[in-house]
């Protein structure tokens, strides 16, 4: 394995914790399972980046996105929200307020476009998880006693992360990437 692919690996890993650990089913899931579960996540996510790229022929996600039937548009205030999908309407909404307090330090312009492009990336997979595969999350069922069962719903927010990640060509350091996703996603993020 190449030095690059370990920092990739790492990176997936990584950030996929960063997402489950907010589920407190998750350590239900066997230590020696989670990481092949989150690679098999991660791939799912690629492989609908693969075809929505194929399919419209774009790798700009607002082209993609247009090109499904989807609008983005902005809106002033998220409060805590940076974008949401809307599925009765099939549109992306960017919090404007929320894009300004994230790009606000930013002095390189292709950083600000590529958090653009992510917010808008990771709201598409929302709305192809609503159109074309449904939950991926529902299709990870874990057993609990008696019968019962249950789900991670964070496991499609993984799937957004590779979904996005993939679009966008996203190569930043593990570090920068690291930071992005945990400002982007932390709930507790005030500016």
């Amino acid at each position: 394995m190449t030095i690059e692919n370990f920092i990739k690996e790492r990176n997936r890993i990584a950030l996929a914790f960063l997402q489950l650990k907010k589920e407190k089913n998750f350590s239900r899931i066997p230590a020696d399972k989670r990481i092949d579960l989150i690679n098999e996540v991660w791939s799912v996510g690629e492989n609908l980046a693969s075809w929505a790229m194929a399919e419209t022929d774009e790798t700009d996600p607002r082209k993609i996105a247009e090109k499904l039937g989807v609008v983005i548009f902005g809106a002033d205030r998220g409060n805590l929200k940076k974008s949401e999908y809307r599925k009765k309407e099939k549109e992306i909404v960017i919090f404007r307020d929320a894009l300004e307090r994230l790009t606000s330090e930013i002095v390189v312009p292709e950083l600000s476009e590529k958090i653009l492009r992510f917010l808008v990336s990771y709201e598409l997979f929302h709305h192809l998880e609503n159109t074309k595969t449904g939950f991926i999350y529902k299709r990870f069922k874990f057993p609990l006693r008696f019968g019962f069962n249950f789900y991670l719903k964070s496991l499609s927010e993984v799937a957004a992360l590779a979904f996005t990640q993939k679009l966008i060509s996203l190569e930043l350091s593990p570090q920068v990437f690291d930071y992005l996703v945990y400002i982007l996603f932390n709930s507790d993020f005030k500016a």
